[in-house]
């Protein structure tokens, strides 16, 4: 039976279960803050497509493997599309360490394959494939006031069944689905339907981001040398291959860290960065943006569903407007598009029951992508915490995360070395590569007989102040 829907947000995540939803018959409006057009191309996505509404629009991305398993499953158009579009295609098994076991490829590596680019280029595609799914339309420029209020369909639990726009156009819906990433107000909508609070958990993340744009005019791409995210000493340093003999290099600072602030200088942020060997010669190209800072990044995380029963019906948070956290680890673009596809799944399971469906939806986001919240976030607070303590002159607690584990084993175990690949691409939670057969005694002999691994050279913390101030 076809119903209707509108989404929030006109991001790849509102697009994406935009037209998974159509794919299945249904009738779907995208409704978007920002008023500029689709553009044409790749130059035009990147050079002169604005939009406001999306903060971390031009900072540093990378689509992971299980972004690229979705949309050869679910969207394969896309995918093509984004290939036209100069997507960079690799593997991950790239980023192997050079002393890693040189062992042949294996039937299931293509897991690791990758299709990436920048923000700007990979929205693009998305965007053009939806404004061309029938079933999907996109209206821009238009900004949504709230929702419209419906007859409940359980007594207690208000139910909303379409949106007011701010020039007073009301669009009814069976289900508004709100796509409107780390800035959602559903909040605030809730409670002005006289709802209950839902259930939310917010900080900030702790952390400030550096980003720059390179080009190569010779086609030529930089090679890893160390992981496309280390941590070198109190800074984490990015290096991301992107569309279009492009790439990405950033870096992540603990957030207050006063002297490190200069890192907005293009010099002084090239100065730290050449300063650490393995991302050194990715500054070997022309850059294209000057040092593009973000700061005030949260990790968030919302259930409708509170005590088994949903304070609001009609509405459904999908991707970043349910749960977010720091990009550096690029999980948000995998972690929004398994979002989508289980939101399509619980709505072709109870199409005709608005408890239902969301009660089914926050169930299996609850077993299946919840734990890699929680994963991120006490990732994120041990790494905050060894940064700080170096800041402040102490030793850091001893880490106990599992992945960094799995990482110093892997320099000599190719089971081990796939594992770790697993957990980047988000195709495995660094617990589950831990119950697979022989991990743990594989770690075990490890820690036995070799040093614990040695951090990624780069410049101590007197000497990247220096760097800042020189």
């Amino acid at each position: 039976m076809s119903q209707r829907f509108v989404v929030i947000g006109a991001g790849p995540i509102g697009l994406a279960t935009a037209m998974l939803l159509a794919a299945d018959g249904h009738d779907v409006t995208v409704l978007e803050k920002d008023s500029e057009a689709t553009p044409s191309s790749e130059v035009e996505a990147w050079d002169g497509w604005r939009r406001p509404g999306v903060a971390q629009f031009r900072q540093a991305h990378l689509m992971l493997p299980r972004f690229r398993a979705v949309l050869d499953a679910e969207l394969p158009v896309v995918a093509d599309r984004l290939n036209k579009m100069g997507g960079r295609r690799f593997s991950l098994i790239d980023v192997l360490p050079r002393s890693s076991p040189d062992t042949p490829a294996r039937a299931g590596d293509e897991r690791f394959d990758v299709l990436t680019g920048r923000r700007p280029v990979v929205e693009a595609a998305f965007a053009q494939v939806a404004e061309e799914t029938p079933g999907v339309t996109i209206r821009r420029g238009v900004v949504v006031d709230g929702p419209l209020l419906g007859s409940p369909t359980e007594q207690g639990i208000p139910h909303v069944n379409g949106v007011r726009t701010s020039d007073g156009v009301e669009i009814k819906a069976d289900l508004v689905i709100d796509a409107m990433g780390r800035r959602s107000k559903l909040p605030e909508w809730i409670a002005a339907a006289g709802g209950r609070p839902l259930y939310e958990e917010a900080a900030d993340a702790g952390f400030t981001y550096y980003t720059r744009h390179y080009h190569s005019p010779s086609g030529h791409h930089p090679r890893f040398r160390g992981p496309p995210g280390a941590d070198v000493g109190t800074i984490r340093v990015l290096t991301l291959p992107a569309d279009n003999d492009t790439w990405t290099v950033g870096i992540v600072a603990v957030a207050g860290d006063a002297p490190l602030k200069a890192l907005r200088d293009n010099q002084v942020w090239e100065r730290v960065v050449r300063a650490v060997p393995h991302a050194a010669h990715w500054l070997d190209g022309e850059p294209v943006t000057d040092v593009i800072p973000m700061a005030g990044v949260l990790d968030r995380y919302r259930r409708i569903v509170v005590d088994g029963r949903p304070v609001i019906t009609g509405v459904a948070a999908v991707g970043d407007a349910w749960a977010c956290t720091n990009p550096a680890a690029g999980r948000g673009m995998s972690v929004g598009l398994a979002h989508a596809v289980l939101l399509r799944d619980a709505m072709r399971a109870h199409p005709d029951s608005p408890v239902d469906f969301a009660k089914a939806f926050d169930d299996t986001t609850e077993e299946t992508l919840t734990p890699w919240y929680r994963d991120q976030v006490e990732r994120d607070h041990r790494r905050a915490g060894r940064m700080q303590a170096l800041l402040d002159g102490r030793p850091p607690d001893p880490d106990s995360d599992p992945l960094l584990q799995l990482m110093g084993a892997a320099r000599s175990d190719p089971d081990t070395a796939r594992g770790v690949l697993d957990v980047l691409s988000v195709l495995a939670l660094p617990v589950d590569v831990l119950k697979r057969t022989g991990i743990r005694e594989t770690l075990e002999r490890v820690a036995s007989s070799s040093p614990p691994p040695s951090p990624p050279p780069g410049p101590s913390r007197d000497e990247l102040v220096a760097l800042t101030v020189a």
